[in-house]
């Protein structure tokens, strides 16, 4: 598998049809199945890589996990495959989650800011 971004935070370029901001972000996932690392997460969605492609359609339970502040926390969320692609020996994996990381940060306009 490659490695995901090393950069901690670093906010994606919008393609203009997100509702979210992505950010570049390099984490253990944890799945049912196995585990796997992200590339990039918003409040509504996660990219990451991992050695099993779950079905496009299926609906997949996720533990992110990180670290800050000298403590350890899992972030549960549950969401929609909507894409995988082959990379390599591995799969990148795009789920839509069901509910939103962040609520409060979600812009509902999808045009670019002024």
């Amino acid at each position: 598998m490659t490695k995901a971004h090393k950069n901690p935070m670093k906010p994606l370029a919008n393609s203009g049809s997100r509702v979210a901001q992505r950010f570049a972000v390099a984490m253990p996932v944890v799945l049912e199945h196995g585990e796997g690392a992200t590339h990039d997460l918003s409040s509504t969605g996660v990219l990451f890589e991992s050695a099993i492609a779950p079905k496009v359609g299926a609906w997949v339970d996720l533990t992110l996990k990180y670290f800050n502040e000298g403590e350890h926390f899992d972030l549960r969320c549950r969401g929609e495959v909507v894409r995988v692609e082959t990379v390599g020996d591995g799969y990148n994996v795009a789920v839509r989650l069901s509910e939103p990381l962040f609520p409060d940060r979600i812009r509902l306009d999808p045009s670019p800011p002024r």
